[in-house]
């Protein structure tokens, strides 16, 4: 079934990053539709050099603050019905994955790993007990999947499904208590719920490999990376940023690559791309300490 196009979430911190998913989606699908569905929660940032110099557009939206993942409920419940990819931009195409997930036809494709197996469900998604007191007809089929990289159609999931779970003012969790790692928990629940009711189709696809346990993406390599690359996985460094630039980040070979591809079509790309990495390191190693030094000092003197 025909996709329409990819959204990318991202963020004042993490733009870094979506340069370099948007330079990976590029190298194989010059033409395809990317939207970047950007949240001013921590702050403004500009995207304008990855929307002119990459063919991208900013996904449009009624509030500039969407909070964690927020806006992927919000582009989800949308109608008229239009199917998308759902990335963060911690991720990173490793081939040709849109035709093979175009060759599916359930409602949502979701990655097939087995959180249930080590233990992660309460960590991941959503307390057991707390979702039986909220919804003791719920039954957990023992799946789950990262809202990192999925694709669904929107409007199958209705903002009266997130009634009750959901702020829609503010895009926050009405039970934070139960429901984990921003909307990641609540939706995985209304998933399983409405495949539990017959209300939607969901496959599960080995579409996901984490760079976080060395062999889980020791078979990709950048000599892999050509046209005709065979594997169709999105790489997903979830959890393996913070505070980090690419080069230090594992599988940096993989990251360096599409960053340099990305500034290639830059005007000035080699020179802004060094003065972007030495002002990040720069705030980190400099400017951050001395700020929270300054605000130590600052609530003693009070």
């Amino acid at each position: 079934m025909r996709i329409e196009g990819i959204v990318i979430s991202c963020y004042r911190f993490d733009v870094e990053l979506a340069r370099i998913c948007v330079a990976s989606i590029r190298y194989w699908y010059p033409h395809v539709s990317i939207w970047l569905l950007k949240d001013h929660q921590y702050g403004d940032f500009s995207t304008t050099e990855i929307e002119q110099y990459w063919n991208v557009q900013v996904y449009p939206t009624c509030r500039k603050k969407l909070g964690w993942g927020g806006g992927k409920l919000e582009v989800l419940t949308e109608l008229p019905a239009r199917r998308f990819l759902f990335l963060d931009s911690d991720t990173a195409f490793s081939g040709r994955v849109f035709e093979h997930l175009e060759s599916f036809d359930e409602n949502m494709i979701v990655e097939n790993k087995d959180y249930v197996a080590v233990g992660e469900v309460e960590s991941q998604f959503f307390s057991l007990d707390g979702i039986q007191q909220l919804d003791p007809t719920f039954q957990f089929p023992g799946i789950g999947f990262n809202t990192g990289q999925f694709v669904a159609t929107t409007g199958l999931i209705t903002k009266e499904d997130l009634d009750g779970f959901l702020d829609w003012q503010t895009l926050t969790l009405k039970h934070p208590e139960v429901f984990k790692m921003g909307e990641q928990g609540l939706l995985n629940y209304v998933v399983l719920r409405k495949l539990q009711q017959g209300e939607l189709t969901l496959r599960r696809e080995p579409l996901v490999v984490w760079p976080g346990a060395a062999h889980r993406a020791n078979h990709i390599q950048v000599a892999d990376l050509t046209s005709d690359s065979k594997h169709l996985q999105v790489i997903h460094w979830a959890g393996l940023r913070w505070g980090k630039t690419p080069d230090e980040m594992l599988r940096s070979d993989i990251l360096l690559y599409f960053e340099r591809i990305y500034y290639d079509r830059i005007p000035l790309g080699a020179w802004l791309r060094k003065w972007r990495r030495a002002r990040f390191q720069i705030n980190r190693e400099l400017v951050t300490p001395l700020k929270t030094l300054a605000k130590k000092a600052l609530s003693r003197f009070r």
